[in-house]
């Protein structure tokens, strides 16, 4: 899988989840992707002290199952003091179901967590949330 830290050039806002996360928070869930590319767009508030966001993706079983970790599938960025800028992790190349790559990885569960004293607003680029 490839991580990049910009924004994709397949970013559809229409296809936004988005919530807030708070200083030592962890959030998580389930969501689908139409494309080979999950995105993570970090914008910071007003006076933001340093912040580490850290995406970590989960291979879906089935349900509300997660298993192990997708390869290169934890990644993080910085928010710098008084940044005023998003801060991006996209990831791409997730791979296949099926061993006749027939069937995408469309669907994976997420964590995100914000160490810090702050709080940012999370946006995901995918399909819809599931869980």
């Amino acid at each position: 899988m490839d991580i990049r830290r910009t924004e994709p050039p397949a970013w559809n806002p229409a296809q936004l989840l988005e919530f807030d996360i708070t200083s030592n928070e962890i959030r998580d869930g389930l969501i689908s992707f139409r494309a080979d590319t999950l995105a993570f767009r970090f914008t910071p508030r007003p006076q933001t002290a340093e912040l580490e966001c850290t995406v970590e993706l989960r291979e879906y079983l089935g349900g509300a199952s997660e298993g192990s970790v997708l390869l290169n599938g934890t990644a993080s960025t910085t928010i710098e003091p008084n940044q005023t800028s998003d801060a991006w992790l996209s990831f791409s190349g997730f791979g296949w179901q099926d061993r006749t790559r027939t069937r995408p990885v469309s669907r994976c569960h997420y964590r995100v967590s914000l160490e810090g004293d702050s709080t940012v607003r999370v946006a995901i680029c995918g399909e819809e949330r599931l869980f």
